[in-house]
């Protein structure tokens, strides 16, 4: 099948926030590569408009938050009808094979190198020192189709922001008497889990400490986040700092974080947003590291991470707790560390 003969193509991406943003410099490229094809994309209903203010997507296929095997026949019955000739699984799990095992369609699946991630938690055998970004291996899967420059050539995430959205976060910064004077610091307190989670009371000591007086600090989080998030808040009685933890949608996340001078964060998806638009990010790495793939490739992202440690990485997706119980990772990252690269990006 020849580049003139893909039609009609499907990239596969369910989750999470982090991950689909890093999916658009491959959309791009799939522009450039299949210009007569139509573009949709499926993911879960809570990240689509990750994707469907994206004018490269024709369509965004949503699947339900809880895949049970009911949704996922239902969800593949809907991706037969469509007669896909191309289908690009960027998951590549039980449940994508599923979902990409129909006839007619020529399918490619993203490497994600199981493998050697399990060697390199488990036995700290490191075969990943040499490995792209993420980015830059999902751009790969069409590499028998895309020409050998534009594979080359470096490209960032790219999000686009609602008008609404935008609207409403001036106006949220308007009632709150926020200026351009100010600088926003936009804090996504807490990832997804625990050794991926700068300490709260560092995150305090940082807002404290802030080398600006005039920033404005603005916490951000989802359900049970709050507990973090309100510690922090009351750490900071002196300083102008507000609690958004439920008050956003993905949509409004996004306009506040364009409209940021920072964010500083662990490994979260809010860090690729600010990647995306070139926000000048500090990252706290905890038990993450570099050869996984996701740290932020902007220009302006700072990422902190203590090498001195053995244990690290202990997870590739994060734990719950610290396995060795002295969470040195983040622990050892100190906000004094944290504050004098923030006053080098101010």
């Amino acid at each position: 099948m020849n580049n003139e003969q893909v039609r009609r193509i499907l990239i596969i991406r369910l989750s999470s926030m982090g991950d689909i943003i890093l999916t658009t410099p491959l959309i791009e490229l799939m522009t450039k590569t299949f210009p007569l094809a139509r573009i949709d994309f499926c993911t879960k209903e809570k990240f689509t408009y990750l994707i469907k203010s994206n004018p490269k997507i024709h369509k965004v296929i949503k699947a339900k938050s809880e895949l049970t095997y009911s949704a996922l026949k239902d969800l593949r019955q809907l991706i037969k009808m469509s007669n896909y000739n191309l289908i690009i699984d960027l998951q590549n799990n039980l449940k994508t094979l599923y979902l990409r095992s129909i006839q007619d369609a020529k399918v490619h699946v993203f490497n994600k190198h199981s493998f050697k991630k399990f060697l390199l938690v488990n036995f700290k055998i490191n075969l990943l020192k040499n490995e792209k970004p993420i980015t830059e291996r999902y751009k790969e899967t069409i590499n028998r189709y895309a020409s050998g420059d534009d594979l080359l050539n470096i490209t960032f995430p790219e999000l686009f922001t609602d008008p609404v959205s935008e609207r409403s976060i001036d106006n949220m910064l308007v009632s709150l008497n926020i200026t351009k004077a100010n600088r926003i610091v936009c804090i996504p307190a807490v990832s997804g889990h625990f050794t991926k989670t700068y300490p709260a009371e560092n995150y305090a000591h940082i807002i404290n400490n802030y080398p600006d007086n005039d920033a404005v600090f603005f916490l951000t989080g989802r359900g049970k986040d709050s507990a973090n998030i309100k510690l922090i808040r009351t750490l900071t009685g002196s300083k102008i700092v507000y609690d958004l933890c439920d008050k956003l949608e993905i949509e409004d996340l996004i306009s506040l974080v364009k409209r940021s001078s920072s964010v500083i964060c662990g490994d979260t998806g809010p860090m690729h947003i600010a990647e995306a638009f070139n926000i000048p990010v500090i990252m706290m790495a905890g038990s993450s590291v570099k050869e996984f793939g996701f740290y932020p490739q902007n220009e302006k992202a700072v990422v902190l991470e203590n090498n001195s440690l053995k244990c690290r990485p202990c997870s590739h997706y994060g734990k719950e707790k610290c396995p060795k119980g002295h969470f040195k990772c983040m622990k050892e990252l100190t906000p004094e560390l944290v504050l004098t690269k923030a006053a080098s990006l101010i």
